[in-house]
């Protein structure tokens, strides 16, 4: 079982100002027609049907084994080949979880709220648990760093490892579960508020998203 996993930036696509060009996402005001175009360019880049969610920030995993409607969730897990799992995002991560041995995927949406949740322990616990995964792999999607990340008063409910005043680490945070459960983890170094390669909420407000796809040939 091969695994090959995709994560775009915010070029490539047909989508006008504010969300120039390769946005993704259905729900931020862009022309719906120029979203379509943009999901049939990545689908065809892929070359399988692309399975999204209705992402809710929090910590229900969907498993499916054929493409439905976008359900309302921030995991999609599947052991089912042809099928990719698109996560959107524009300074929350993206944490694509792989097991070749179990031939077991997963895609989170990984943000402060989902990784306060614990939605990256929740994931991997059901793949060992149903699925008999024991060699999961993982790798991070650029995200917002922590020196963009200030939250404010809302600093008090984090504990302080994670944080630099009142600046998140949600990276860090992501990675703790990964490193509690024995998970190694690729991480591509990118800060979306920094690199303007990317969609970020937090620097542009209206924007677009990026995906980060995983799936099995």
């Amino acid at each position: 079982m091969r695994v090959r996993y995709l994560i775009t930036n915010r070029w490539g696509g047909v989508s006008k100002p504010p969300y120039h060009t390769f946005n993704l996402a259905m729900h931020v005001q862009d022309d719906p027609k120029s979203v379509q175009t943009n999901r049939q360019i990545l689908a065809k880049k892929i070359g399988h049907p692309i399975q999204f969610a209705n992402q809710i920030h929090g910590d229900r995993i969907y498993t499916l084994d054929k493409p439905i409607a976008p359900p309302p969730c921030d995991g999609l897990l599947t052991q089912k080949a042809g099928i990719a799992l698109a996560i959107l995002s524009a300074d929350c991560y993206g944490v694509l979880l792989f097991d070749k041995e179990s031939a077991t995927i997963a895609a989170l949406h990984a943000g402060r709220a989902g990784a306060s949740k614990g939605i990256v322990s929740k994931a991997i616990q059901h793949m060992q648990e149903r699925y008999g995964s024991r060699n999961i792999s993982a790798i991070l999607s650029p995200g917002i760093c922590q020196k963009c990340y200030d939250i404010g008063d809302l600093a008090k409910h984090y504990p302080k490892r994670f944080l630099q005043g009142t600046h998140l680490d949600v990276k860090a945070m992501i990675e703790d579960q990964l490193r509690e459960h024995g998970v190694q983890w690729r991480d591509l170094g990118i800060c979306t508020s920094c690199d303007e390669n990317y969609f970020s909420y937090r620097r542009d407000k209206k924007t677009g998203r990026f995906a980060s796809v995983i799936w099995m040939e």
